[in-house]
Protein backbone atom coordinates (compact mmCIF):
# COMPACT_ATOMS: atom_id res chain seq x y z
CA UNK A 1 0.00 0.00 0.00
CA UNK A 2 3.01 2.33 0.65
CA UNK A 3 4.57 1.51 -2.64
CA UNK A 4 7.91 0.52 -1.07
CA UNK A 5 10.43 -1.54 -3.31
CA UNK A 6 12.35 -3.61 -1.25
CA UNK A 7 13.50 -7.02 -1.37
CA UNK A 8 15.08 -7.00 1.96
CA UNK A 9 13.17 -9.95 3.66
CA UNK A 10 13.87 -8.88 7.28
CA UNK A 11 12.64 -5.01 6.20
CA UNK A 12 9.39 -6.79 4.35
CA UNK A 13 8.35 -9.17 7.09
CA UNK A 14 8.67 -6.36 10.01
CA UNK A 15 6.75 -3.91 7.50
CA UNK A 16 3.87 -7.06 7.55
CA UNK A 17 4.07 -7.44 11.20
CA UNK A 18 3.36 -3.65 11.99
CA UNK A 19 0.31 -3.54 9.26
CA UNK A 20 -0.92 -6.96 10.93
CA UNK A 21 -0.28 -5.20 14.40
CA UNK A 22 -2.82 -2.23 13.31
CA UNK A 23 -5.28 -4.60 11.53
CA UNK A 24 -5.34 -6.42 15.15
CA UNK A 25 -5.30 -3.35 16.63
CA UNK A 26 -8.53 -1.96 14.57
CA UNK A 27 -10.18 -5.20 15.35
CA UNK A 28 -9.91 -5.21 18.74
CA UNK A 29 -12.22 -2.32 19.51
CA UNK A 30 -15.06 -5.03 18.50
CA UNK A 31 -13.63 -8.29 18.86
CA UNK A 32 -11.36 -10.65 20.09
CA UNK A 33 -8.29 -11.42 18.42
CA UNK A 34 -8.78 -15.02 18.14
CA UNK A 35 -10.15 -17.73 15.45
CA UNK A 36 -12.79 -15.08 13.97
CA UNK A 37 -9.46 -12.26 13.64
CA UNK A 38 -7.29 -15.07 11.66
CA UNK A 39 -10.10 -16.29 9.35
CA UNK A 40 -10.06 -12.65 8.24
CA UNK A 41 -6.41 -12.87 8.17
CA UNK A 42 -6.06 -15.55 6.35
CA UNK A 43 -8.01 -14.28 3.76
CA UNK A 44 -6.45 -11.04 3.03
CA UNK A 45 -3.10 -13.00 3.08
CA UNK A 46 -4.12 -15.61 0.34
CA UNK A 47 -5.61 -13.00 -1.65
CA UNK A 48 -2.52 -10.44 -1.39
CA UNK A 49 -0.11 -13.27 -1.34
CA UNK A 50 -1.46 -14.13 -4.79
CA UNK A 51 -1.58 -10.98 -6.13
CA UNK A 52 2.34 -10.45 -4.90
CA UNK A 53 3.45 -13.59 -5.45
CA UNK A 54 6.52 -12.34 -7.60
CA UNK A 55 7.28 -9.96 -5.20
CA UNK A 56 7.06 -12.72 -2.39
CA UNK A 57 9.33 -14.81 -4.88
CA UNK A 58 11.62 -12.06 -4.99
CA UNK A 59 12.14 -11.41 -1.63
CA UNK A 60 12.75 -15.61 -0.46
CA UNK A 61 15.20 -15.46 -3.65
CA UNK A 62 17.07 -12.60 -2.79
CA UNK A 63 17.30 -13.97 1.11
CA UNK A 64 18.42 -17.64 0.04
CA UNK A 65 20.69 -16.31 -2.52
CA UNK A 66 22.37 -14.02 0.37
CA UNK A 67 22.61 -16.71 2.59
CA UNK A 68 24.70 -18.84 -0.24
CA UNK A 69 26.93 -16.38 -0.50
CA UNK A 70 27.70 -16.06 3.53
CA UNK A 71 31.40 -17.26 3.81
CA UNK A 72 31.76 -20.88 5.95
CA UNK A 73 32.91 -18.83 9.71
CA UNK A 74 29.91 -16.58 9.35
CA UNK A 75 27.28 -19.07 7.51
CA UNK A 76 28.29 -21.56 10.52
CA UNK A 77 28.11 -18.96 13.61
CA UNK A 78 24.82 -17.77 11.89
CA UNK A 79 23.31 -21.05 12.27
CA UNK A 80 24.76 -21.63 15.80
CA UNK A 81 23.16 -18.34 17.11
CA UNK A 82 20.15 -19.09 15.20
CA UNK A 83 19.66 -22.39 16.56
CA UNK A 84 20.85 -20.69 20.35
CA UNK A 85 17.38 -18.24 19.80
CA UNK A 86 15.63 -20.92 19.32
CA UNK A 87 16.29 -22.87 22.68
CA UNK A 88 16.62 -19.79 24.58
CA UNK A 89 12.49 -19.13 23.33
CA UNK A 90 11.73 -22.68 24.61
CA UNK A 91 12.81 -21.84 28.34
CA UNK A 92 10.84 -20.35 30.63
CA UNK A 93 10.29 -16.47 30.63
CA UNK A 94 12.54 -14.40 33.03
CA UNK A 95 11.31 -11.11 32.49
CA UNK A 96 9.68 -9.70 35.65
CA UNK A 97 7.01 -7.87 33.54
CA UNK A 98 5.80 -11.26 31.88
CA UNK A 99 3.98 -11.90 35.69
CA UNK A 100 2.77 -8.80 36.44
CA UNK A 101 0.91 -7.98 33.08
CA UNK A 102 2.40 -9.26 29.82
CA UNK A 103 0.67 -12.64 30.08
CA UNK A 104 -2.64 -10.76 31.16
CA UNK A 105 -2.60 -8.51 28.96
CA UNK A 106 -2.71 -10.58 26.26
CA UNK A 107 -5.32 -12.97 27.60
CA UNK A 108 -7.81 -10.19 27.54
CA UNK A 109 -6.72 -9.17 23.66
CA UNK A 110 -7.25 -12.93 22.69
CA UNK A 111 -10.80 -13.17 24.93
CA UNK A 112 -12.20 -10.03 24.46
CA UNK A 113 -9.84 -7.01 22.48
CA UNK A 114 -9.78 -3.73 24.04
CA UNK A 115 -11.94 -3.38 27.59
CA UNK A 116 -12.89 -0.23 28.90
CA UNK A 117 -11.53 0.92 31.93
CA UNK A 118 -9.08 -2.63 32.35
CA UNK A 119 -6.58 -0.76 33.84
CA UNK A 120 -8.90 0.31 36.69
CA UNK A 121 -8.24 -3.56 37.83
CA UNK A 122 -4.13 -3.37 37.22
CA UNK A 123 -2.57 0.21 36.45
CA UNK A 124 -0.37 -1.99 34.05
CA UNK A 125 -3.37 -3.19 31.83
CA UNK A 126 -3.19 0.10 30.32
CA UNK A 127 0.45 -0.18 28.97
CA UNK A 128 -1.49 -2.73 26.48
CA UNK A 129 1.74 -2.05 23.69
CA UNK A 130 1.32 -2.40 19.99
CA UNK A 131 4.22 -5.43 20.70
CA UNK A 132 1.43 -7.15 22.99
CA UNK A 133 -1.78 -6.72 20.71
CA UNK A 134 1.18 -8.57 17.54
CA UNK A 135 1.34 -11.47 19.56
CA UNK A 136 -2.06 -11.46 20.29
CA UNK A 137 -2.32 -12.50 17.13
CA UNK A 138 0.92 -15.32 16.95
CA UNK A 139 -0.30 -16.80 20.55
CA UNK A 140 -2.83 -18.51 18.68
CA UNK A 141 -4.49 -19.18 22.16
CA UNK A 142 -7.36 -21.40 20.08
CA UNK A 143 -4.44 -24.07 19.38
CA UNK A 144 -2.00 -23.89 22.23
CA UNK A 145 -0.83 -21.94 25.38
CA UNK A 146 2.57 -21.91 24.94
CA UNK A 147 3.23 -19.52 22.18
CA UNK A 148 4.86 -16.69 23.92
CA UNK A 149 8.01 -15.75 21.49
CA UNK A 150 7.49 -13.11 19.45
CA UNK A 151 10.92 -11.64 20.65
CA UNK A 152 12.53 -14.66 19.43
CA UNK A 153 10.60 -14.04 15.84
CA UNK A 154 12.35 -10.99 15.46
CA UNK A 155 15.88 -11.51 16.78
CA UNK A 156 15.38 -14.11 14.46
CA UNK A 157 15.75 -11.65 11.89
CA UNK A 158 17.42 -9.11 12.93
CA UNK A 159 20.50 -12.62 13.57
CA UNK A 160 19.99 -12.54 9.85
CA UNK A 161 20.23 -9.24 8.97
CA UNK A 162 23.15 -9.14 11.32
CA UNK A 163 25.31 -11.81 10.13
CA UNK A 164 24.70 -10.35 6.21
CA UNK A 165 25.51 -7.14 7.45
CA UNK A 166 28.83 -9.06 8.72
CA UNK A 167 29.46 -10.42 5.30
CA UNK A 168 29.44 -7.87 3.30
CA UNK A 169 32.28 -6.21 5.67
CA UNK A 170 34.36 -9.04 4.95
CA UNK A 171 33.49 -7.69 1.22
CA UNK A 172 33.38 -3.93 1.03
CA UNK A 173 35.34 -3.18 4.30
CA UNK A 174 32.82 -0.59 5.12
CA UNK A 175 32.98 0.37 8.81
CA UNK A 176 29.15 0.72 8.86
CA UNK A 177 28.37 -2.82 7.91
CA UNK A 178 30.66 -3.81 10.64
CA UNK A 179 29.06 -1.86 12.66
CA UNK A 180 25.60 -4.08 12.67
CA UNK A 181 27.51 -7.01 11.94
CA UNK A 182 28.81 -6.66 15.55
CA UNK A 183 24.82 -7.04 16.69
CA UNK A 184 25.57 -10.62 17.99
CA UNK A 185 28.20 -9.16 20.71
CA UNK A 186 25.01 -8.13 22.49
CA UNK A 187 23.28 -11.38 23.04
CA UNK A 188 25.27 -11.83 26.53
CA UNK A 189 23.08 -8.94 27.47
CA UNK A 190 19.71 -9.61 25.65
CA UNK A 191 19.56 -13.56 25.29
CA UNK A 192 17.40 -13.31 28.94
CA UNK A 193 14.29 -11.42 27.32
CA UNK A 194 13.66 -12.83 24.23
CA UNK A 195 11.95 -15.39 25.83
CA UNK A 196 8.95 -13.29 26.88
CA UNK A 197 7.15 -10.50 24.47
CA UNK A 198 9.22 -7.85 26.14
CA UNK A 199 8.28 -4.50 23.84
CA UNK A 200 11.84 -3.04 25.36
CA UNK A 201 13.42 -5.64 23.51
CA UNK A 202 11.43 -5.20 20.41
CA UNK A 203 12.33 -1.10 20.45
CA UNK A 204 15.91 -2.01 21.18
CA UNK A 205 16.04 -4.67 17.90
CA UNK A 206 13.58 -2.15 15.49
CA UNK A 207 16.69 0.62 16.10
CA UNK A 208 19.25 -1.30 15.06
CA UNK A 209 17.01 -1.61 11.79
CA UNK A 210 16.12 2.24 11.74
CA UNK A 211 19.43 3.37 12.49
CA UNK A 212 21.14 1.35 9.29
CA UNK A 213 18.53 2.32 6.83
CA UNK A 214 19.27 6.11 8.15
CA UNK A 215 22.68 5.54 7.63
CA UNK A 216 22.44 3.60 4.28
CA UNK A 217 22.79 5.71 1.16
CA UNK A 218 22.28 2.66 -1.21
CA UNK A 219 18.42 3.13 -1.59
CA UNK A 220 16.72 6.38 -3.12
CA UNK A 221 15.85 9.09 -0.39
CA UNK A 222 11.87 8.57 -0.80
CA UNK A 223 12.17 4.63 0.11
CA UNK A 224 14.52 5.42 2.36
CA UNK A 225 12.14 8.15 4.07
CA UNK A 226 9.57 5.65 3.97
CA UNK A 227 11.40 2.67 5.81
CA UNK A 228 12.35 4.75 8.48
CA UNK A 229 9.00 6.19 8.91
CA UNK A 230 7.25 2.87 9.22
CA UNK A 231 10.28 1.30 11.57
CA UNK A 232 9.53 4.07 14.04
CA UNK A 233 5.92 4.06 13.68
CA UNK A 234 6.01 1.09 14.90
CA UNK A 235 8.71 1.08 17.76
CA UNK A 236 6.35 4.72 19.12
CA UNK A 237 3.21 2.43 18.80
CA UNK A 238 5.27 -0.22 20.74
CA UNK A 239 6.30 1.70 23.06
CA UNK A 240 6.26 5.84 23.90
CA UNK A 241 9.47 6.25 24.87
CA UNK A 242 10.70 5.77 21.55
CA UNK A 243 8.87 9.01 20.55
CA UNK A 244 12.66 10.08 19.59
CA UNK A 245 13.23 7.40 17.46
CA UNK A 246 10.60 9.76 15.11
CA UNK A 247 13.30 12.41 14.75
CA UNK A 248 15.28 11.19 12.15
CA UNK A 249 12.60 10.58 9.53
CA UNK A 250 11.10 13.94 10.35
CA UNK A 251 14.78 15.35 9.90
CA UNK A 252 14.97 13.88 6.32
CA UNK A 253 11.67 15.11 5.75
CA UNK A 254 12.12 18.48 6.65
CA UNK A 255 15.32 18.60 4.78
CA UNK A 256 14.47 16.95 1.09
CA UNK A 257 11.00 18.38 1.80
CA UNK A 258 10.21 19.87 -1.85
CA UNK A 259 11.78 16.43 -3.06
CA UNK A 260 9.59 13.78 -1.18
CA UNK A 261 6.31 15.90 -0.22
CA UNK A 262 4.46 14.63 -3.39
CA UNK A 263 5.40 11.03 -2.06
CA UNK A 264 4.98 10.85 1.02
CA UNK A 265 1.22 11.12 1.53
CA UNK A 266 0.84 7.05 1.77
CA UNK A 267 3.30 7.42 5.32
CA UNK A 268 0.92 10.66 6.57
CA UNK A 269 -1.84 8.56 5.96
CA UNK A 270 -0.30 5.78 7.95
CA UNK A 271 0.97 8.20 10.62
CA UNK A 272 -2.33 9.47 11.31
CA UNK A 273 -4.03 6.34 11.48
CA UNK A 274 -1.11 5.16 14.19
CA UNK A 275 -1.66 8.24 16.01
CA UNK A 276 -5.44 7.95 15.87
CA UNK A 277 -5.29 4.16 16.62
CA UNK A 278 -3.02 4.39 19.73
CA UNK A 279 -5.29 7.92 21.25
CA UNK A 280 -8.39 5.20 21.05
CA UNK A 281 -6.61 2.39 22.93
CA UNK A 282 -5.45 4.10 25.57
CA UNK A 283 -8.90 6.02 26.31
CA UNK A 284 -11.19 2.71 26.45
CA UNK A 285 -8.15 1.11 28.64
CA UNK A 286 -7.73 4.01 30.81
CA UNK A 287 -9.57 7.33 30.00
CA UNK A 288 -6.84 8.60 28.80
CA UNK A 289 -5.74 9.43 25.18
CA UNK A 290 -2.03 10.14 25.80
CA UNK A 291 -1.83 7.64 28.70
CA UNK A 292 0.50 7.82 30.49
CA UNK A 293 0.19 11.20 30.39
CA UNK A 294 -2.81 12.40 32.62
CA UNK A 295 -4.97 14.83 29.35
CA UNK A 296 -8.32 14.28 29.65
CA UNK A 297 -10.45 14.78 26.61
CA UNK A 298 -13.77 13.49 27.48
CA UNK A 299 -13.24 14.19 31.41
CA UNK A 300 -17.02 12.34 31.68
CA UNK A 301 -16.00 8.82 30.91
CA UNK A 302 -17.26 7.02 34.02
CA UNK A 303 -14.42 4.11 33.30
CA UNK A 304 -11.63 6.79 34.11
CA UNK A 305 -8.84 5.65 35.99
CA UNK A 306 -8.99 7.86 39.05
CA UNK A 307 -6.59 10.84 39.43
CA UNK A 308 -5.68 10.19 42.56
CA UNK A 309 -4.46 6.33 41.49
CA UNK A 310 -2.64 7.87 38.55
CA UNK A 311 -1.10 10.22 40.48
CA UNK A 312 0.32 7.37 42.71
CA UNK A 313 1.79 5.45 39.82
CA UNK A 314 3.38 8.31 38.25
CA UNK A 315 5.01 9.84 40.68
CA UNK A 316 8.73 10.56 41.77
CA UNK A 317 8.34 8.14 44.39
CA UNK A 318 7.29 5.35 42.53
CA UNK A 319 9.46 6.37 39.46
CA UNK A 320 12.50 6.45 41.14
CA UNK A 321 12.25 3.72 44.13
CA UNK A 322 14.10 1.37 41.80
CA UNK A 323 17.51 2.98 43.28
CA UNK A 324 16.28 5.56 45.59
CA UNK A 325 14.23 4.01 49.44
CA UNK A 326 10.32 4.63 48.24
CA UNK A 327 9.24 8.14 49.80
CA UNK A 328 12.71 9.28 49.76
CA UNK A 329 13.09 10.98 46.54
CA UNK A 330 11.89 14.49 48.08
CA UNK A 331 14.41 14.25 50.80
CA UNK A 332 17.50 13.61 48.75
CA UNK A 333 20.27 15.55 47.33
CA UNK A 334 21.15 15.26 43.60
CA UNK A 335 24.68 13.87 44.52
CA UNK A 336 23.27 11.66 46.77
CA UNK A 337 20.43 10.58 43.22
CA UNK A 338 23.50 10.38 40.81
CA UNK A 339 25.69 8.50 43.46
CA UNK A 340 22.81 6.14 43.69
CA UNK A 341 22.15 5.82 40.22
CA UNK A 342 25.69 4.73 39.25
CA UNK A 343 26.83 2.52 41.81
CA UNK A 344 23.97 1.76 43.81
CA UNK A 345 24.14 -2.12 42.35
CA UNK A 346 24.98 -4.65 39.91
CA UNK A 347 23.36 -4.61 36.32
CA UNK A 348 21.66 -1.07 36.50
CA UNK A 349 25.17 0.40 37.79
CA UNK A 350 27.04 -1.87 35.46
CA UNK A 351 24.79 -0.16 32.26
CA UNK A 352 24.40 3.37 33.85
CA UNK A 353 28.37 3.63 33.84
CA UNK A 354 29.15 2.07 30.19
CA UNK A 355 26.09 4.55 29.18
CA UNK A 356 27.88 7.27 30.50
CA UNK A 357 31.39 6.40 29.03
CA UNK A 358 29.77 5.88 25.52
CA UNK A 359 28.58 9.58 25.79
CA UNK A 360 31.62 11.05 26.74
CA UNK A 361 33.81 9.33 24.03
CA UNK A 362 31.83 9.75 20.77
CA UNK A 363 32.11 13.58 20.76
CA UNK A 364 35.75 12.83 21.28
CA UNK A 365 36.06 10.30 18.32
CA UNK A 366 33.38 11.38 16.19
CA UNK A 367 36.03 12.25 13.55
CA UNK A 368 37.12 8.98 13.01
CA UNK A 369 33.20 8.08 11.28
CA UNK A 370 32.44 8.77 7.89
CA UNK A 371 28.86 10.64 7.58
CA UNK A 372 29.38 11.96 10.81
CA UNK A 373 26.31 14.45 10.91
CA UNK A 374 24.08 11.54 10.83
CA UNK A 375 26.28 10.20 13.83
CA UNK A 376 25.39 13.33 15.61
CA UNK A 377 21.20 13.18 14.67
CA UNK A 378 21.52 9.74 16.16
CA UNK A 379 23.77 10.77 19.68
CA UNK A 380 21.57 13.75 19.91
CA UNK A 381 18.41 11.84 20.09
CA UNK A 382 19.98 10.02 22.91
CA UNK A 383 20.81 12.81 24.84
CA UNK A 384 17.31 14.07 24.52
CA UNK A 385 15.88 10.68 25.62
CA UNK A 386 17.98 10.90 28.36
CA UNK A 387 16.76 14.16 29.04
CA UNK A 388 13.47 13.28 29.14
CA UNK A 389 13.96 10.68 31.48
CA UNK A 390 15.65 12.55 33.99
CA UNK A 391 12.56 14.32 34.51
CA UNK A 392 10.42 11.23 34.54
CA UNK A 393 11.99 7.86 35.15
CA UNK A 394 15.71 7.22 34.18
CA UNK A 395 15.44 3.57 34.04
CA UNK A 396 18.24 1.89 31.94
CA UNK A 397 16.27 -0.31 29.66
CA UNK A 398 14.63 2.81 28.64
CA UNK A 399 17.62 4.14 26.37
CA UNK A 400 19.92 1.48 26.34
CA UNK A 401 19.59 0.67 22.59
CA UNK A 402 21.30 3.55 21.96
CA UNK A 403 23.95 2.72 24.19
CA UNK A 404 24.50 -0.70 22.51
CA UNK A 405 24.50 1.32 19.34
CA UNK A 406 27.50 3.89 20.07
CA UNK A 407 29.36 0.90 22.11
CA UNK A 408 29.33 -1.38 18.70
CA UNK A 409 30.57 1.57 16.69
CA UNK A 410 33.11 2.49 18.95
CA UNK A 411 34.19 -0.86 19.15
CA UNK A 412 34.83 -0.57 14.95
CA UNK A 413 37.31 1.51 15.87
CA UNK A 414 39.06 -1.18 17.52
CA UNK A 415 38.24 -4.70 16.01
CA UNK A 416 39.56 -4.34 11.99
CA UNK A 417 40.93 -7.76 11.66
CA UNK A 418 38.64 -10.46 10.58
CA UNK A 419 40.61 -13.03 12.87
CA UNK A 420 39.92 -10.80 15.96
CA UNK A 421 36.26 -10.07 14.80
CA UNK A 422 35.24 -13.84 14.55
CA UNK A 423 36.86 -14.67 18.09
CA UNK A 424 34.96 -11.87 19.58
CA UNK A 425 31.74 -13.46 18.12
CA UNK A 426 32.49 -16.40 19.05
CA UNK A 427 33.39 -15.87 22.62
CA UNK A 428 30.25 -13.95 22.70
CA UNK A 429 28.06 -17.36 21.61
CA UNK A 430 29.91 -19.59 23.57
CA UNK A 431 29.00 -17.20 26.76
CA UNK A 432 25.16 -17.26 25.41
CA UNK A 433 25.73 -21.22 25.07
CA UNK A 434 26.94 -20.93 28.94
CA UNK A 435 23.99 -19.26 30.07
CA UNK A 436 21.73 -21.23 28.06
CA UNK A 437 22.45 -24.89 28.91
CA UNK A 438 23.25 -24.44 32.79
CA UNK A 439 21.86 -22.96 35.46
CA UNK A 440 23.82 -19.33 36.31
CA UNK A 441 22.96 -16.99 39.37
CA UNK A 442 23.06 -13.43 38.96
CA UNK A 443 22.83 -12.48 42.68
CA UNK A 444 25.93 -10.30 42.48
CA UNK A 445 24.13 -8.39 39.72
CA UNK A 446 21.17 -7.94 41.26
CA UNK A 447 19.06 -7.05 44.51
CA UNK A 448 15.80 -8.75 43.14
CA UNK A 449 15.28 -12.08 44.46
CA UNK A 450 13.12 -12.67 41.38
CA UNK A 451 15.54 -12.14 38.72
CA UNK A 452 18.87 -14.04 40.43
CA UNK A 453 18.35 -17.23 38.46
CA UNK A 454 18.82 -17.51 34.59
CA UNK A 455 16.17 -19.45 32.70
CA UNK A 456 17.95 -22.16 31.03
CA UNK A 457 17.75 -25.11 28.54
CA UNK A 458 16.57 -28.59 29.27
CA UNK A 459 16.54 -31.74 26.61
CA UNK A 460 12.43 -31.86 26.92
CA UNK A 461 12.24 -28.34 25.34
CA UNK A 462 13.64 -29.94 22.34
CA UNK A 463 9.89 -31.23 22.09
CA UNK A 464 8.02 -29.10 24.55
CA UNK A 465 8.64 -25.67 25.62
CA UNK A 466 8.10 -24.15 28.89
CA UNK A 467 4.56 -22.70 29.88
CA UNK A 468 4.40 -18.92 29.34
CA UNK A 469 4.67 -18.52 33.36
CA UNK A 470 8.22 -18.74 35.42
CA UNK A 471 5.96 -19.75 38.62
CA UNK A 472 3.18 -22.32 38.92
CA UNK A 473 1.20 -20.17 41.10
CA UNK A 474 -2.28 -21.41 42.95
CA UNK A 475 -5.10 -19.32 42.59
CA UNK A 476 -8.78 -18.69 44.23
CA UNK A 477 -11.77 -17.16 43.34
CA UNK A 478 -12.47 -13.70 45.71
CA UNK A 479 -14.58 -10.64 44.77
CA UNK A 480 -15.06 -7.13 45.92
CA UNK A 481 -18.95 -5.79 45.48
CA UNK A 482 -20.48 -6.87 41.78
CA UNK A 483 -16.75 -7.75 40.50
CA UNK A 484 -15.69 -11.78 41.12
CA UNK A 485 -12.25 -12.71 40.20
CA UNK A 486 -9.20 -14.92 40.64
CA UNK A 487 -6.43 -13.85 42.80
CA UNK A 488 -2.92 -15.62 42.88
CA UNK A 489 -2.03 -17.62 46.78
CA UNK A 490 1.05 -16.21 48.31
CA UNK A 491 2.60 -14.47 45.30
CA UNK A 492 6.34 -13.52 45.63
CA UNK A 493 5.83 -9.99 44.16
CA UNK A 494 3.11 -7.27 44.74
CA UNK A 495 2.11 -6.90 41.57
CA UNK A 496 2.25 -10.32 40.28
CA UNK A 497 -1.40 -11.80 38.70
CA UNK A 498 0.57 -14.79 37.02
CA UNK A 499 -1.26 -16.70 34.23
CA UNK A 500 -4.71 -17.19 36.29
CA UNK A 501 -8.28 -17.32 34.19
CA UNK A 502 -9.88 -14.06 33.70
CA UNK A 503 -10.39 -11.82 35.35
CA UNK A 504 -7.53 -12.35 37.55
CA UNK A 505 -5.73 -9.44 40.09
CA UNK A 506 -3.57 -10.05 43.18
CA UNK A 507 -6.53 -9.17 45.67
CA UNK A 508 -3.73 -7.81 48.17
CA UNK A 509 -2.90 -5.19 45.90
CA UNK A 510 -6.40 -3.75 45.80
CA UNK A 511 -6.75 -4.18 49.49
CA UNK A 512 -3.60 -1.71 49.45
CA UNK A 513 -6.02 0.41 46.75
CA UNK A 514 -9.01 0.41 48.74
CA UNK A 515 -7.40 1.53 52.59
CA UNK A 516 -4.84 4.18 51.23
CA UNK A 517 -7.13 5.88 48.00
CA UNK A 518 -10.61 4.34 48.62
CA UNK A 519 -11.02 2.80 45.20
CA UNK A 520 -12.58 -0.33 44.01
CA UNK A 521 -13.11 -1.80 40.88
CA UNK A 522 -16.43 -2.61 39.74
CA UNK A 523 -17.90 -4.27 36.48
CA UNK A 524 -19.75 -2.03 34.54
CA UNK A 525 -22.20 -4.84 33.73
CA UNK A 526 -22.93 -8.18 34.39
CA UNK A 527 -20.34 -8.80 30.96
CA UNK A 528 -17.24 -8.16 31.25
CA UNK A 529 -17.07 -7.17 27.72
CA UNK A 530 -18.36 -4.23 28.81
CA UNK A 531 -15.56 -3.07 30.98
CA UNK A 532 -14.59 -1.77 34.82
CA UNK A 533 -15.02 1.41 36.79
CA UNK A 534 -13.40 2.26 40.12
CA UNK A 535 -15.75 3.30 42.70
CA UNK A 536 -15.13 5.67 45.63
CA UNK A 537 -15.37 3.76 48.49
CA UNK A 538 -17.70 5.87 51.46
CA UNK A 539 -17.11 5.27 55.32
CA UNK A 540 -20.06 2.90 55.35
CA UNK A 541 -18.33 0.89 52.66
Amino acid sequence: MIRIPSSDATFTIVSGLFGITLLASIWAFWFPIDIGFHFILLSLSLFFGNKNKENIKAVVKDAYTQLKTFNKPVKLLFYLSSLLILAQCATVPYIIDNETYYIQTIKWLNEYGFVKGLANLHLFFGQTSGWHITQSVYSLSFLYDRFNDLNGFLLLLVNFFAFKKWQEYTIHHKRNDLLFGLIPLTYVFIFQFISAPSPDLAVYLLSFLLFSCYLDKSDSLSTQLKQMSVIALFSVYIKITAVVLLIIPLLVFVKHYKKTNNEMSSIKILSGLTFTIFLLKNTILTGYPLFPLQFKVWPDLNYQVPTAIMNFFFSKNMLHSFYIPFNAYADVSVIYMIKQYFFHSGIDSIMALISLAVLLLFPLMSNQFDAKKRFWTIYGSFVLLITLLCFSSPQYRFYIHFTLFFALLLLTTVLKNQKTIQIFQVSSLIIVALLLFRPVSFKHLTNNPLLADNSYFHIKNIIQPEPNTKYPLEFKGDSRGNFKFHTPVDPPLFWMNGNGELPCVNSEQLNYFETNFHYMPQQRSHNLADGFYSQKLTGHD
